[in-house]
């Protein structure tokens, strides 16, 4: 099916929008005039207290050689037996603040739900990192993975690859960037994906850059801490997705946006782009929602039914 050139509109779900109401009335200084340890913690204390509980599955914590030092990697292991799929899920964090405890519940309700073994990464962060740390990381990973996946019980031939946000741009990057090097992956998951931000501001930007969670002052420093003072990396395509040569080598994808969200149009853009450079795509809409709203799953149940849409697709993928 054709993804449609113009997506549903409604009114944002109003549990989040008395959410966000009444994070605006605490006064808080915005987040990008704050250091970054400081953005990190409180993004961390923001998915352990607006979540629900996930599910219990077992995990391990262990380092790999990376390209820049030793890599943490969280491996979630399913109640399962015998030789399982697997899903290298990227974290998101606009390159600056995500970790993986972040993102702890996503990869554990994402174990359960679609049965593999998820492998997280703590990828090197910006402005201590700068670009390309984090692609060079997310690579290094996608390629160990395919290399040690027997020794984990896993099928090679049934690996995923997902993630949200900045993190969904990198697992991007990484399934372009190994393909043809290794067993290619079976599927590509990305919500809410940066594709693109040196054009003209898109609609989405105008309409939802402010007071919905997600705003242009933060976004503006995720990208200067990312690629410092260097304009033409907005056009690199390990950055600008939107921009690469080609998307014809990435693995069939599912693509969500939510509608008050500044990423929105450039989600659906790239979702449209995939999908004309002849990938299976699927594109899913959620008009209701917000940026982030993946961890907000006490709040709302929008968040959570984008996870089990995600986990459901990548379980028929990976079957």
């Amino acid at each position: 099916m054709s993804i449609p050139t113009t997506l549903p509109r409604a009114p944002m779900d109003p549990a989040l929008a008395g959410f966000l109401a009444q994070a605006a009335a605490q006064g808080n200084p915005p987040l990008e005039s704050l250091p970054p340890e400081i953005g990190r913690q409180i993004y961390r204390d923001l998915a352990a207290g607006l979540g629900l509980p996930p599910p219990a599955v077992t995990t391990e914590d262990r380092h790999i050689p990376g390209p820049g030092g030793p890599l943490k990697l969280r491996i979630y292991h399913p109640d399962a037996v015998g030789e399982l799929p697997a899903l290298f899920y990227v974290h998101g964090g606009g390159y600056v603040i995500g970790d993986l405890e972040t993102h702890d519940a996503v990869c554990r309700t994402l174990c359960h739900d679609v049965g593999a073994v998820v492998v997280a990464v703590d990828y090197r962060l910006a402005p201590e990192h700068p670009f390309p740390a984090a692609v060079d990381d997310v690579i290094c990973v996608l390629q160990w993975l395919a290399t040690h996946a027997r020794a984990m019980r896993v099928d090679p031939s049934r690996v995923a690859v997902a993630g949200d946000s900045a993190g969904a741009q990198l697992a991007t990057v990484a399934c372009l960037r190994t393909a043809g090097t290794i067993m290619p992956p079976r599927a590509l998951g990305l919500i809410y994906p940066v594709a693109q931000h040196h054009s003209e501001p898109s609609a989405s930007m105008a309409e939802n850059g402010e007071g919905k969670f997600l705003t242009l002052g933060v976004m503006q420093w995720f990208i200067d801490s990312y690629l410092g003072d260097r304009d033409e990396l907005k056009r690199h395509p390990d950055f600008a997705l939107l921009s690469a040569p080609t998307l014809a080598n990435l693995p069939p994808t599912w693509v969500a946006t939510m509608g008050h969200d500044p990423l929105r149009d450039e989600g659906h853009a790239l979702a449209q782009r995939i999908e004309q450079s002849g990938v299976a795509t699927e594109h899913r809409h959620y008009p209701s929602a917000i940026h982030a709203c993946i961890h907000f799953t006490a709040v709302s149940p929008v968040g959570a039914e984008v996870v089990a849409d995600l986990a459901g697709w990548l379980r028929g993928r990976l079957s």
